[in-house]
């Protein structure tokens, strides 16, 4: 673990052997902010999945992640964008903000989608799995929302800007990504029932076990960064952070 006393954020490190040096993926690399925070988490990287912790006051634990899918960069150099916002800025948080700006930089290095043969965003049910490790580390650590934050690609699934959540059996998932859907004046679907459509999605899974989750998707193909599309995942993390009352 790093502390950083000066800024009062910490950087943990946890492996999952999935280490790997972003900053080999040139399109990534070339997009994200350049900081003396951006050249940590690059560092810790590379021995495993780093997560950051902002905020130390009572209130509510929130955790933004990015990067289940390593060839969906949009949402990623959001991540990073937003973790050098909070860096910055973070007397305007209100309790804490974990953000995990790149899941498997091992994925993310070589812009694959799968890790180790497998779609994470289908084995969050599997026991083993990175996804399934993050369901029982987010227990762990109480965390009492999460923004999972994916890239779609045109004619795909769901192929658009999106905010997806569920009703049942986690009301405040589906009103999650209504308000993100308002606040950024983008689309919204939210499912009658968790795990039905999707069964191994990290959300639905999240959404099963009682800690509301939402997806939220911007449209770019895969492996590349459309214009706009990281501001828009951008503007639903902090749509999600307003949501649950930790950002002004």
């Amino acid at each position: 673990m790093i502390v950083n006393s000066a800024d009062a954020y910490e950087i943990h490190t946890i492996k999952w052997n999935t280490h790997g040096d972003i900053s080999k993926n040139k399109i990534l690399y070339k997009n994200i902010p350049k900081s003396t925070l951006t050249t940590k988490i690059i560092k810790e990287s590379k021995k495993g999945t780093v997560i950051l912790k902002f905020g130390n006051k009572k209130g509510k634990k929130t955790l933004i992640v990015a990067g289940v899918h390593g060839n969906e960069l949009s949402s990623q150099v959001a991540a990073f964008k937003l973790v050098n916002k909070l860096k910055t800025n973070e007397k305007k948080l209100k309790g804490i903000v974990y953000v995990i700006p790149v899941l498997v930089p091992k994925s993310t290095q070589n812009s694959q989608r799968f890790f180790k043969g497998y779609n994470l965003n289908k084995v969050a049910n599997k026991k083993g799995s990175v996804t399934y490790e993050l369901i029982k580390k987010i227990k762990k650590y109480k965390i009492d929302a999460v923004g999972d934050f994916h890239c779609s690609r045109p004619g795909g699934v769901p192929g658009k800007d999106v905010a997806l959540g569920t009703y049942s059996p986690c009301k405040k998932s589906g009103e999650m990504a209504i308000a993100i859907s308002k606040m950024t004046r983008l689309s919204y679907i939210n499912e009658k029932y968790a795990a039905v459509s999707y069964p191994g999605a990290l959300e639905d899974n999240l959404n099963l076990n009682m800690i509301p989750a939402v997806t939220c998707e911007v449209k770019t193909p895969h492996g590349t960064i459309a214009k706009g599309s990281v501001s828009k995942s951008y503007n639903m993390m902090i749509a999600f952070l307003k949501f649950n009352k930790q950002w002004s």
